[in-house]
């Protein structure tokens, strides 16, 4: 985000100031990607030019503020079984089902629509209603992008993503669904 304040002479000699802001959008930087400060100059001056076009024949006077904010950015993206941290498997407030396969989604999935009696951490209890969900065009493991797809082939059920960071010990929502809560 940028601060700038703008300058111009008005017909009596005085000068008047006019505070403006402007910002870009936000970038993934990565191992593979660097940041472009070159394209961050060229989206400034393209908003400062935008801004002028409008008729006001004010000048950039100064800039008093640039800040440029960089967040961690951790891809969300399912995997293979993991384990429950203990505190919240003390609790018995979820169910995590043991699988070798990528296909810890559709497990959960059946895991809340189909509770077993005795042991809901149990494949076995699952595999029968595999079939229950319209997976296609699905790839697994599941990213939280293609919720909103599952949502759509299979309109009766609704999910919602939390994940657990682990430093801070606190939830974030990942993925709330505009369907149904």
């Amino acid at each position: 985000m940028t601060d700038a304040s703008f300058v111009r002479e008005t017909a009596d000699g005085r000068l008047m100031r006019v505070p403006s802001h402007f910002a870009t959008p936000p970038v993934v930087v990565d191992d593979v990607q660097d940041y472009n400060i070159y394209a961050l100059q060229s989206n400034l001056e393209h908003k400062l030019e935008q801004w002028n076009k409008r008729g006001s024949n004010f000048n950039i006077e100064r800039v008093s503020r640039f800040l440029l904010s960089m967040h961690p950015y951790r891809t969300l993206h399912g995997s293979t079984f993991v384990h429950t941290p203990e505190f919240l498997a003390n609790k018995c407030c979820l169910v995590n089902v043991q699988n070798n396969d990528e296909k810890c989604f559709v497990w959960s999935v059946l895991s809340a629509l189909y509770p077993p009696t005795h042991n809901p951490h149990r494949l076995a209890n699952y595999i029968d209603y595999e079939h229950s969900l319209d997976v296609e065009g699905l790839n697994f493991p599941v990213e939280t992008k293609q919720i909103p797809l599952f949502e759509k082939f299979n309109p009766s059920i609704s999910v919602n993503v939390l994940a657990f960071e682990e430093s801070s010990k606190e939830f974030t929502v990942e993925y709330r669904s505009p369907e149904r809560e």
